[in-house]
């Protein structure tokens, strides 16, 4: 069970990598979602969700990362992320995962779908296996005026990393929406992660300016190879309200407490 919630929390990473909107119903009073490096590093993970409503679509995100070995060939790992969001705020993904990156890749080859329900409160892990639907608390809050931008994967909390500014790219049309573009740069000194040498590590990110999600970007790390991240077949119609129910025939769950 632990390492299905080590599993899942890598999941978890992959969604904001790829910038997956969590959303709740909007509400001005709601406090400001906090970046989520910082909200990682002080509670190892975070239930935060991103307010977005009067703005539906379904989409598919596919992440593509591409690992060079010291030979000089390429592992290339692709996973795929069907994505809805409805008028009041609910969404819907559903995660087709071939491999997780981090520190140790850890292959897969499974389907996530994680419901969330502002208005309950509530996020939904659905196995389908089990009949089963985890049930988790979400704290709804509001995106902040320029939208996260995270480099690197998951890292302990106190790790020394020195952050550039970030640089706006402008805007343009891209699938055809128009998108903000931003790049960051980040460097993990020598050192203080067991590295020889300086870690240069660096993400672009061209966010959705009515869609409130990142449609393309890039993520440098010679951790884990470089990640291309796209949303396609994006459609802008309401989807159905089905999609956001826990199945009748489904049993709700809460997990174990940590120890």
């Amino acid at each position: 069970m632990a390492s299905r919630c080590r599993r899942l929390d890598r999941a978890a990473w992959l969604l904001t990598l790829a910038g997956v909107a969590m959303p709740a119903a909007h509400a001005q009073d709601m406090p400001v979602c906090p970046p989520t490096a910082t909200a990682a590093a002080s509670t190892g993970g975070s239930n935060n969700v991103r307010l977005v409503t009067g703005a539906p679509y379904s989409a598919l995100g596919t992440s593509q990362t591409t690992v060079t070995l010291p030979d000089g060939s390429r592992v290339v790992r692709e996973n795929h992320i069907r994505q809805w969001r409805d008028s009041d705020g609910r969404t819907r993904s559903e995660i087709s995962l071939s491999t997780i990156g981090g520190s140790q890749t850890v292959e897969l080859n499974t389907t996530v779908t994680v419901i969330d329900d502002p208005a309950a409160r509530e996020r939904y892990v659905l196995q389908p296996g089990e009949k089963l639907a985890v049930t988790l608390p979400i704290v709804p809050c509001r995106p902040a005026d320029e939208p996260d931008l995270t480099v690197g994967p998951p890292r302990p909390a106190h790790l020394p990393i020195q952050v550039s500014r970030p640089v706006k790219l402008g805007e343009r049309q891209l699938s055809g929406e128009t998108v903000a573009g931003r790049r960051i740069e980040a460097t993990i000194p020598a050192g203080v992660a067991g590295n020889s040498k300086p870690i240069q590590m660096s993400a672009e990110q061209w966010y959705g300016k009515d869609l409130k999600v990142v449609v393309e970007a890039t993520y440098r790390d010679p951790r884990t190879g470089e990640t291309r991240y796209k949303l396609s077949d994006i459609d802008r119609a309401e989807p159905d309200a089905s999609l956001f129910k826990v199945p009748e025939s489904y049993r709700k769950s809460t997990p174990a407490p940590k120890r």
